[in-house]
């Protein structure tokens, strides 16, 4: 059944992406942003009052940096999302357990092998490959800025997470963990969203709630997943979200899966395998 539970959790965040990048065809990245922290926080203190759960936790300082953190990385991932193809944007956020384990050798002295140090070569390698050989390739269509975005998302997820796992340690209630990230989301995004305010027809109102309630449905389910496998079977099991996304995005976008991209991938997914063999439950939770 954890199986099962994982695969709808990429499903509905593979769904989550589809709508992201239809509404971002109107509007601006940062209102995306905006009504989904709103629409998350809104399920997250519903869930908080049922759980009857000290909404503002303990651990304040830890709280508020994974809040703002985790605000600036949903942004440049929603914003990669625009920049590259579903499938390509997917891939590079799944570099995020590569930063997690280096960020986490840094913040709470975690041993830093050659495996990793290899993985994280191989990792990068990949998005290299990737992204078609820039510098080698005259043909490849390389953007430093938008590379820099989706590898800066990657990297501060990577970073909440540590800081998740920091919160946890300290016996922190994950539900307060999880209200703490739309909490920062909606004033950070606030002021931004309103200087690049695009009125949202229907059908990008629909698109925007269906971003928010996919989000929460494959949390839930992730959730669920995490507590029924061991981190070494549900993570790799939820890599499942990378062809999904080529599926939805060659059905639905007409975009193209290269052979750069299954190679690259392929290089990548073997490097978080290394990694994933270390690491425990508790830091793969809340990924999105």
């Amino acid at each position: 059944m954890g199986y099962i539970y994982i695969t709808l959790s990429a499903f509905f965040f593979c769904l989550m992406t589809i709508f992201v990048k239809i509404a971002g065809q109107q509007l601006a990245t940062v209102q995306i942003v905006l009504i989904r922290g709103i629409i998350t926080l809104c399920f997250t203190y519903a869930i908080i009052r049922r759980k009857k759960v000290w909404l503002w936790g303990k651990n304040y300082k830890i709280l508020i940096l994974r809040g703002i953190t985790g605000t600036v990385a949903l942004f440049c991932v929603y914003e990669s999302i625009q920049r590259f193809s579903l499938s390509e944007a997917t891939v590079i956020q799944y570099l995020f357990p590569i930063f997690t384990t280096l960020l986490a050798s840094f913040l709470i002295s975690e041993h830093v092998g050659k495996k990793l140090i290899f993985a994280i070569v191989l990792g990068f390698g990949g998005v290299y490959i990737i992204l078609g050989l820039p510098f080698l390739n005259p043909d490849s269509s390389f953007n430093t800025l938008s590379v820099l975005i989706a590898i800066s998302g990657a990297f501060l997820s990577g970073l909440a997470y540590v800081l998740v796992r920091l919160a946890s340690n300290m016996n922190e209630s994950p539900y307060v963990i999880m209200f703490y990230f739309p909490l920062f989301t909606i004033p950070l995004s606030l002021p931004f969203a309103y200087s690049a305010w695009i009125s949202p027809s229907f059908n990008n109102w629909i698109a925007l709630l269906l971003i928010g309630i996919c989000a929460q449905i494959g949390q839930t389910f992730l959730t669920f997943g995490y507590k029924l496998l061991p981190a070494s079977k549900a993570a790799p099991t939820s890599y499942i979200q990378v062809p999904f996304s080529a599926l939805a995005g060659a059905l639905i976008f007409y975009e193209n899966i290269s052979y750069n991209f299954i190679l690259g991938s392929i290089i990548i997914f073997f490097a978080i395998f290394l990694i994933i063999e270390k690491r425990t439950q508790s830091e793969y939770k809340f990924l999105h």
